[in-house]
């Protein structure tokens, strides 16, 4: 996770996660990656658009390809759009922001309450740009750009806190050129170590720094930090989205009340983020819903043991987990606590491989599916160890995504 993902240790421990380094060229699959709708890429907490998704390719600077995942299912024939949201800001901000987003040094400008800007980015300019094009129409079967306004369709690919801001759009929005339901407009949803049900690891960040004393769990000094990083990520002012980011991933927002000091057991509570906006479930437009799991399975690894403090707050209260988001949470199986509430998702996980049984893969951390290195992926070594029986490709494991998604007519 880049630094801005790094500000929470650097605020309640004082100790800062350090990345891993190496590697230096991959090809993916020649799989055909012509989907029939385009593909939305929605990214985590704590990043942006161009800190997220990166190829498996370095550049000269050590750093993972920026847009790499854009760039590689675009060479292969996919129409891909990667929106630019906010760093840290509630689900609900960050899905109105995949939606549209508006210029302007605040969030309310972003949001396009303020002002007269128009929008410059998300779903809704995607999906005029797309419609525009006779050549783009014609591939999804529309006859002229009002018919495609009105029924456009994308394949939405998530991770983490993008998940739940992508849910958010699709189960409370509507689309402002159809009028439509916004899930009326996504044909595909695959979520990749999604925060579908949140992490303890931010009931735990609350806990120690006492957030939830204060009425709505605002701790100033919390979303200083995070208001601070976000300023230098996105250059936006917005000191209470940023603590409310940390709410809103926290295990109780998602599986129990949105008010963090209701608890349901004794009290009458509003209902969980997810009792508010479960998956869209049309008979009249089915969603092909798949989510994705990734765990670390040998923290000891040197590529993360600078996870291990989180590996071990999630393990102990939620399980197996990626060193951020616990399997049952990324896995979506249910929406609420004690498995209340069947989903219609296909669950499945991705792992790295190994050539020699000796030497099993360690699994995968939260961000391998984003920017980080991961032991197997070309020729990463993160403290001089030997990885070189492991195997891992991020471009990969989205290759073979959305080929699926195309040869299944998505």
């Amino acid at each position: 996770m880049k630094a801005r993902g790094r500000l929470l240790a650097l605020l309640l421990l004082a100790q800062p996660l350090v990345g891993c380094g190496g590697g230096d060229g991959s090809t993916a699959s020649a799989e055909p990656f012509a989907t029939r709708w385009p593909v939305l890429l929605s990214h985590s907490w704590s990043n942006t658009a161009d800190s997220s998704f990166h190829g498996d390719r370095m550049d000269g600077n050590g750093d993972f390809e920026v847009y790499g995942i854009k760039k590689m299912l675009e060479a292969g024939g996919a129409v891909v759009y990667q929106p630019d949201k906010l760093a840290y800001a509630s689900h609900a901000t960050r899905g109105q922001l995949l939606y549209r987003r508006c210029d302007g040094p605040t969030v309310a400008a972003k949001l396009c309450e303020t002002g007269a800007g128009e929008g410059v980015d998300g779903l809704h300019i995607a999906q005029t740009d797309y419609c525009s094009d006779p050549a783009l129409r014609e591939r999804s079967g529309f006859a002229d750009e009002a018919s495609c306004l009105d029924g456009l369709q994308f394949n939405i690919i998530c991770h983490s806190q993008g998940c739940p801001d992508s849910r958010y759009m699709m189960a409370a929005l509507d689309n402002d050129h159809s009028g439509k339901p916004m899930h009326r407009h996504i044909a595909s949803w695959t979520s990749l170590a999604g925060a579908n049900m949140g992490t303890e690891l931010a009931d735990w960040a609350l806990q120690i720094s006492a957030a939830c004393l204060l009425p709505e769990c605002r701790l100033a000094a919390l979303g200083a930090v995070f208001g601070l990083d976000g300023l230098i990520a996105n250059g936006t002012i917005g000191l209470q989205d940023a603590t409310e980011s940390v709410v809103a991933l926290s295990r109780h927002y998602m599986l129990k009340s949105t008010d963090m000091r209701c608890d349901p057991i004794t009290e009458d509570c509003p209902p969980a983020f997810n009792a508010r906006y479960p998956l869209p479930e049309d008979p009249q437009h089915p969603i092909r819903y798949v989510t994705y799991s990734l765990k670390i399975d040998d923290i000891s690894h040197p590529c993360y043991r600078d996870l291990r403090l989180f590996y071990d707050v999630v393990s102990r209260r939620d399980g197996p987990n990626d060193g951020y988001i616990p399997v049952d949470s990324q896995a979506f199986r249910s929406y609420g606590v004690d498995g209340m509430g069947e989903t219609p998702v296909i669950a499945r996980q991705i792992d790295g491989t190994s050539s020699d049984p000796e030497q099993p893969h360690p699994g995968l951390d939260h961000m391998a599916v984003s920017s980080s290195a991961v032991p197997g992926m070309l020729s990463v070594s993160c403290n001089g160890e030997d990885n070189s029986a492991l195997h891992f490709s991020r471009e990969q494991v989205f290759a073979d995504i959305v080929a699926e998604l195309q040869r299944t007519g998505y």
